[in-house]
C-alpha cells in the first residue's frame, strides 16, 4: 500500500522521473541525506533502473578516504500540499484506480477517493558546498560496499542528495471491492492516502498509520568512480555513473536459458550503460500500431515454449497469471523471484510472505508450474528455457501501471486476446482498419470497445473508431509502453491459444 500510494503521488507531481518512490516503510527510514544508493540496471530495456539502500546503511563520508564525517548543508523548503480528491461515475467503461467492467446490462458505478499526504516538505543538499567539501577526498576502493559493487560491472554508485517527506501523520487505507457486471466478476483495490487526527477508521479493509517525517521519494546523483578512486558527480542527465576501467572492454553476462543473440546483456564499463533491445530505441511517436510488428516477432519468439505445455498445465498457469493481476504487488513479487532465478541467483522467498494468503499461494503455484522447486530452490535442466521465456512475460507485466494490469485480466476474462493481438498485423500504416474485419468482432460492441479504449491509453496509445474504420495509433513520446502491452498480450495469448474452456 505504501509503494502504491509513493508512485500515484509520483505520478502526479513529478511526471520527468526525478524523484524516485521510496518502495516500503522500512526504506523510508534508509533514506537519509547522503545515504549510498545503488543504481542496478534491469535486463531488459523497458526495465527502469532499480535502486537499492546499501544494507549497511553507509553515507557518503563512510566509504571516503579519511575517516572524516561529511557534513552536508541541507536546504529545507515546501514542496507541495497534495490533496487529490476525485470522483467518476462509470458506466460501460474502465477507471483508472477502479475497474468496473459493465456491458448493456445497464446501471452505474459511482466512484468515490481521496488522496491526502497534507503539507510536504523538500530536504535537499547544497550541492556546491558539498564538492568543496569532499573536492580532495577519495573513494576507499577497498570498502566491502565499493568492492562488491565492483565486481557487477552494471552497478552505479549514488548519493541521495534530496528526499520528501511528509509533516503529519498519514492513514493509507486499502479497500478490496467486486463488481459482478458482463456476467464476470471484476475486483479491484483502491489505496486512499489522508492527513489525520485520530485512528478511526471502521469501514477500511486495511489501514496503515505513518508518522511524520517519513519519507515517501527522494533523488540522487551518480558518481564516476575513476582508477585511482577519484570521483565526480554527474551533474547533468546525460552524464552516466560506473567505474571507469583502462579500456572499454565488454562484457557479456547470459541470459540463463536464452540462446537468441539479443538475450545477451552488453555492458560499458565506463558507465554502466548497456545496450538490450531490437534496436534501443522508444517506440515512435503518433505512429500507426503497425510499427509494433517487427519487434513484437524478434521479442515474443520464445513463447512458443509457453504453448508446448501440457493442455492442463498452460490452463492453470494461464488462469493463476489472470487471479495475479488483480494485484500488481503479487506481479511485481513474481517477477523479482524470477529474475534472480534467470540470473542464476537463489532468491530469498521470504518476502513472498509479505501477500496475503491467497496471493501467496498463487505466487508459489506457479513458480511451480515454470519449473522452480520452492523446497530445493533449483530449476530443472528442462526448465530453464521455459524460465527464461515466462521471464519475458512478467517482465512486461511488471512494468504496466497497476491500473492497465487490472484491465488486461478483464480482457482475459471476456476472451479478447486473439482480436487484440492481430490489431497490429491488419492495421495499415496509416493506422486504420475496417470495423468490417472479421478477427476484430469481438472488439467493436460499446461496451468492449470501451475497455479496451481505456487500456490503450494506459499504455500511450489511442483508439478510435468510426462508421466504417477502426484506427490505433500511438500518443506522441510513448516510450515503451505500447510494446510492454503487447509483449504481455503475446505471453497471455500463447498460453491460451487453442484452449478449450
Amino acid at each position: 500500500m505504501f509503494a502504491k500510494a509513493a508512485k500515484t503521488f509520483l505520478r502526479d507531481v513529478d511526471a520527468g522521473g526525478e524523484l524516485i518512490p521510496v518502495s516500503s516503510l522500512n526504506d523510508s527510514d534508509k533514506a537519509q541525506l547522503l545515504a549510498m544508493v545503488v543504481k542496478k540496471k534491469r535486463f531488459w530495456f523497458w526495465h527502469k533502473p532499480k535502486y537499492e539502500f546499501s544494507s549497511c546503511a553507509c553515507l557518503l563520508g563512510d566509504v571516503l578516504t579519511e575517516e572524516e564525517p561529511v557534513k552536508p548543508v541541507v536546504v529545507e523548503s515546501e514542496f507541495v500540499k497534495y490533496e487529490e480528491q476525485c470522483g467518476d461515475v462509470i458506466q460501460g467503461t474502465v477507471d483508472a484506480d477502479f475497474v468496473t467492467v459493465q456491458g448493456n446490462i445497464g446501471g452505474t458505478e459511482k466512484i468515490k477517493s481521496q488522496s491526502s499526504f497534507g503539507t510536504l516538505r523538500k530536504q535537499e543538499v547544497d550541492m556546491q558546498h558539498l564538492m568543496k567539501d569532499v573536492q580532495d577526498r577519495k573513494i576507499n576502493l577497498h570498502h566491502p560496499l565499493i568492492q562488491q559493487l565492483h565486481e557487477n560491472k552494471s552497478d552505479i554508485l549514488c548519493v541521495l542528495k534530496e528526499k520528501i517527506v511528509t509533516t503529519q501523520k498519514c492513514v493509507i487505507s486499502q479497500q478490496t471491492q467486486i463488481a459482478e457486471t458482463c456476467k464476470l466478476g471484476t475486483k479491484a483495490k483502491t489505496v486512499k492516502v489522508s492527513v489525520t487526527e485520530s485512528g478511526n477508521f471502521k469501514d477500511e479493509n486495511t489501514v496503515l498509520e505513518i508518522p511524520a517525517p517519513t519519507a515517501i521519494a527522494y533523488g540522487v546523483v551518480e558518481l564516476v568512480v575513476k582508477q585511482d578512486g577519484c570521483f565526480e558527480f554527474c551533474l547533468l542527465s546525460e552524464k552516466h555513473g560506473g567505474f571507469q576501467k583502462e579500456s572499454s572492454e565488454k562484457f557479456l553476462a547470459t541470459y540463463s536459458g536464452a540462446h537468441d543473440a539479443r538475450s545477451l546483456c552488453d555492458f560499458d564499463v565506463v558507465d554502466g550503460f548497456r545496450d538490450v533491445s531490437v534496436d534501443g530505441k522508444p517506440v515512435p511517436s503518433k505512429a500507426s500500431l503497425s510499427v509494433l510488428n517487427q519487434d513484437i516477432l524478434e521479442l515474443t519468439k520464445q513463447f512458443a515454449l509457453l504453448q508446448e505445455l501440457p493442455d492442463s498445465l498452460r490452463e492453470e498457469l494461464y488462469n493463476l497469471l489472470c487471479d495475479t493481476l488483480e494485484d500488481g504487488q503479487t506481479v511485481a513479487q513474481i517477477q523479482a523471484v524470477v529474475e534472480e532465478i534467470c540470473l542464476g541467483s537463489k532468491p530469498d522467498l521470504t518476502f513472498l510472505n509479505e501477500l496475503k494468503l491467497p496471493q501467496k499461494e498463487h505466487a508459489q503455484k506457479i513458480l511451480s508450474l515454470v519449473g522452480y522447486d520452492l523446497r530445493d530452490k533449483t530449476l530443472t535442466e528442462q526448465s530453464k528455457d521455459l524460465i527464461a521465456a515466462f521471464h519475458i512475460l512478467t517482465s512486461a507485466l511488471d512494468e504496466m501501471p497497476d491500473s492497465a494490469l487490472a484491465i488486461l485480466g478483464a480482457c482475459c476474462k471476456l476472451d479478447l486476446l486473439p482480436a487484440l493481438c492481430a490489431l497490429p498485423n491488419i492495421t495499415s500504416d496509416e493506422g486504420l482498419c475496417s470495423r468490417t474485419e472479421p478477427l476484430l468482432s469481438d472488439l467493436i460492441e460499446e461496451g468492449t470497445f470501451q475497455i479496451v479504449q481505456r487500456l490503450f491509453s494506459l499504455s500511450n496509445m489511442s483508439l478510435e473508431m468510426n462508421e466504417k474504420n477502426m484506427r490505433a495509433e500511438t500518443f506522441k513520446d510513448p516510450g515503451f509502453l505500447p510494446l510492454i502491452l503487447y509483449i504481455a498480450l503475446s505471453g497471455f495469448h500463447s498460453l491460451v491459444k487453442n484452449l478449450k474452456f
